[in-house]
């Protein structure tokens, strides 16, 4: 199957199903992310070496395992209930402790981020299963990931506890290698799983554009102290036009395939495409909007001057992680490469190799420039599936 190939919704077998949107409280629990990716920026630029990069990308897919994990849960289970909204709500109070741990969570707070986790966690489960009492295949399934996805927050919590930062490292490693471990040997079978293809991908649309946001708030923070004269609205200018190619990269017409591609799939096997497409390749994508921030923010700082390493290859992982996220997700709904895509990858990080001694706002041009050729030469080959998708605006 390629892009073109993908159905419009004159062709669903479900055209006349019911889709419910975002609700507010599903928006006011984001809210609660939004100040945690703020929390993962600062982490990133407070360690700006390979193993603080490493860290902080390790902690933010913590993070996101939990929102991803009530992405599902509420995609599937009512919340409007007064028990359910009221849990929920307790469910962002302990994800706001989390986030408020992430700047020091590898060394004094490891216990204030991982307890409120565990509790996250395990409210959860508990959720998710009660929420799908009258849905027993459904529920079978989720009770079949709950043992992985219990034990994985309780190594955390050990890591936590532990005073060695290398330990701690490796505990956390395991406990999100344990989820990992367990959605990948359960979806073998996730036949039972139910996805609500519309709200589903809109949640986590609406969590890359959380992150464009912090991107934003980064490159205003930047620029608040800065001198005004023509370097300064040069080097904004260029900044925003970076955060705005990433926009276009992913909302111009990739958001919405990636729905489609859920959409038309027979509803047993739309939870493994679900997990694939957005639970584990949004994660690159989230990931390198929030390193892009970091770079143009150490950009706007000394615009005229080379950018240290870690400036420069926050700068690379930028512009390349979500190019990757997205040649993944095409890759798994079509088994097509998105060949723009991997060369704009290999430009980004061609560039990052060879263009240490060039001012940091010219390096900054150079990688949004090699983003908006990726997305105009993409853009070019498939004009005529673009046309097609874009046509049928989102789902109803």
């Amino acid at each position: 199957m390629t892009i073109a190939e993908l159905p419009t919704n004159l062709e669903t077998e479900e055209s006349d199903e019911l889709e419910r949107r975002t609700s507010y409280l599903e928006l006011f629990f984001d809210l609660v992310f939004v100040f945690a990716i703020t929390q993962v920026t600062t982490l990133i630029e407070s360690h700006p070496t390979a193993g603080g990069f490493a860290r902080s990308a390790l902690l933010l897919g913590i993070v996101w395992w939990a929102w991803s994990g009530y992405a599902w849960l509420t995609n599937a289970v009512d919340i409007e209930s007064f028990g359910v909204r009221l849990a929920m709500l307790v469910a962002t109070l302990g994800s706001f402790f989390v986030a408020l741990a992430v700047p020091h969570a590898y060394d004094t707070q490891g216990a204030w981020f991982a307890v409120p986790y565990l509790a996250v966690r395990v409210l959860h489960i508990g959720l998710y299963v009660w929420g799908l009492r009258s849905d027993p295949e459904h529920q079978a399934a989720v009770r079949k990931l709950a043992p992985w996805f219990l034990v994985a927050p309780l190594v955390l919590l050990v890591g936590g506890l532990v005073s060695s930062t290398d330990v701690r490292t490796g505990l956390w490693a395991l406990a999100l290698t344990i989820d990992v471990t367990g959605a990948l040997g359960v979806g073998r079978s996730a036949s039972g799983f139910r996805v609500s293809p519309a709200h589903f991908a809109e949640r986590y649309a609406l969590f890359v554009i959380i992150a464009l946001g912090e991107s934003i708030v980064a490159i205003g923070l930047g620029a608040a102290h800065e001198r005004r004269d023509a370097t300064f609205a040069v080097t904004v200018a260029i900044a925003f036009a970076g955060a705005a190619a990433l926009w276009w990269a992913y909302f111009d017409f990739v958001a919405l395939a990636a729905e489609r591609s859920l959409r038309f799939l027979a509803p047993e096997l739309r939870g493994p495409r679900a997990r694939d497409v957005f639970t584990f390749f949004h994660y690159p994508q989230v990931l390198g909007i929030i390193f892009f921030a970091v770079g143009a923010k150490d950009t706007l700082a000394a615009p005229l001057e080379h950018l240290p390493r870690s400036g420069r290859w926050a700068l690379v992982l930028g512009f390349s992680l979500p190019l990757l996220a997205t040649t993944l997700g095409r890759h798994r709904v079509t088994r097509h490469v998105a060949w723009e895509r991997v060369g704009g990858m290999t430009a980004a990080v061609l560039a990052g190799l060879v263009l240490g001694g060039v001012d940091a706002v010219w390096l900054l041009l150079v990688f949004v420039a090699i983003l908006v050729a990726t997305i105009g030469a993409e853009t070019r080959r498939l004009r005529e599936a673009r046309q097609r998708i874009r046509a049928d605006g989102p789902s109803a």
